[in-house]
């Protein structure tokens, strides 16, 4: 069990420094969808969804440990997130897109980068 628990700590200390990073990405691509697209903005938003899916993993697997003694991320609101964002991004509709990162995505992302820094030990 220690073990598990020691892997848990280090995923989240990943996660950590990671979170800034893609926090920042995701406001940047929301912007971008709403109006002012670069160049690079469907590269970005495609990184951003893979940064969210590796939170996504992390919690998955650590959610024990992230919601023990508070709950940091509520996984029926994950999931309807992941739910809604299939939705808008079968409709390609990029304002609902930026508005599903930013309701959903962006409370989960804040939610998940809390729960490292109060959980890990």
């Amino acid at each position: 069990m220690g073990n598990k628990l020691e892997l848990q700590n280090e995923v989240l200390k990943q996660l950590i420094d990671y979170s800034d990073n893609i926090i920042e990405a995701a406001k940047q691509v929301i912007s971008e969808l709403r109006g002012a697209q670069k160049e690079d903005t469907e590269e970005m938003f495609n990184l951003v969804i893979q940064g969210i899916n590796w939170e996504i993993e992390v919690f998955n697997n650590c959610e024990q440990l992230i919601n023990k003694d508070h709950v940091y991320v509520d996984k029926s609101k994950m999931a309807s997130a992941v739910g809604r964002l299939g939705v808008v991004l079968q409709e390609k509709d990029d304002i609902k897109i930026a508005a599903c990162l930013e309701v959903d995505f962006l409370p989960f992302l804040e939610g998940m980068k809390k729960a490292g820094n109060n959980v890990v030990q």
